[in-house]
């Protein structure tokens, strides 16, 4: 290999490798969560979720077998584009499966917290309706997705890297726009609940809803960093130093997939049982 690279530093073929092992493993246990629960809405959690909405706001029930398979793509072109720095393909390919996955992830975040308020039986203390919540902000994810899959397709271009990176960033803000609405939904959802009856610990779906407050601020952070980072340009000191992407992307979104097989909707918010806020004081 020549002195030319696509990238300023040399990544580490290791740590792309480690990556792809572990969201690998952490993909394929979450499918068989989704056969052994028959939780398949859950598979929307990446593309499914965007592509498969009924027209009536409800979720489909044929499992995509989607969930973090396109992150493991991204570390798997990663580690084939560390071993050859000048090859096109994987680096476009890496970039893009590495970037738009939160977004996706994003998406059935949403389906989460509507069948959440669907389950307590408590739409009116949501301020937008749970059908209404996801397809307001999968939209938004939609249009952040494109937004930052065109960017991120661009920045592999020397003639159209910045004009990509400025497309990227626009996506990235439409992300942080709404998943930031959409947090400020959820928490006073959360509060009014609490006001109305009872803590959220002593609700059978309320280590869900703070678990979706957990994995919404981590989301944010990651999109925070990218903005920062794709904003200081290809000059930049984040952009320069792979360490800050596997700490602030990497290690975040594998903690948002991992946490749902300790905390998954379809053990949680089971059919039958529950009558809604105060239930279980009767």
């Amino acid at each position: 290999m020549g002195d030319w690279s696509f990238y300023d530093y040399s990544p580490s073929k290791v740590g792309a490798i480690i990556a792809l092992l572990f969201y690998g493993a952490s993909a394929g246990y979450h499918v068989f969560q989704l056969v052994k629960l028959k939780s398949y809405f859950f598979a929307t959690f990446i593309i499914g979720a965007i592509s498969e909405l009924y027209s009536d706001g409800t979720l489909p029930t044929r499992p995509a077998n989607l969930f973090g398979k396109v992150m493991t793509l991204g570390y798997i072109f990663r580690a084939v584009s560390a071993g050859d720095q000048t090859a096109l393909g994987p680096y476009i390919a890496q970039n893009v499966c590495i970037l738009l996955p939160p977004s996706l992830y994003a998406a059935t975040i949403y389906m989460i917290y509507g069948r959440i308020v669907i389950y307590a039986k408590e739409q009116a203390l949501s301020i937008v309706s749970p059908l209404k919540v996801t397809k307001i902000f999968v939209i938004g994810d939609v249009l952040a997705f494109l937004t930052q899959a065109t960017g991120g397709g661009m920045m592999a271009m020397a003639s159209m890297s910045r004009m990509g990176q400025i497309i990227t960033i626009v996506g990235l803000f439409i992300q942080l726009i709404f998943f930031g609405a959409f947090l400020t939904i959820s928490i006073i959802f959360g509060r009014r609940v609490q006001r109305s009856k009872t803590s959220l610990l002593n609700l059978p779906y309320g280590v869900l809803l703070y678990v979706l407050f957990a994995v919404s601020a981590l989301i944010i952070v990651r999109c925070l960093y990218r903005i920062v980072e794709f904003c200081q340009g290809n000059d930049g000191y984040l952009m320069n130093h792979e360490a800050f992407m596997y700490v602030f992307d990497t290690i975040p979104m594998f903690i948002v997939q991992v946490v749902f097989h300790f905390y998954h909707p379809g053990k949680i918010l089971s059919p039958e049982s529950y009558c809604g806020v105060g239930s279980e004081m009767r």
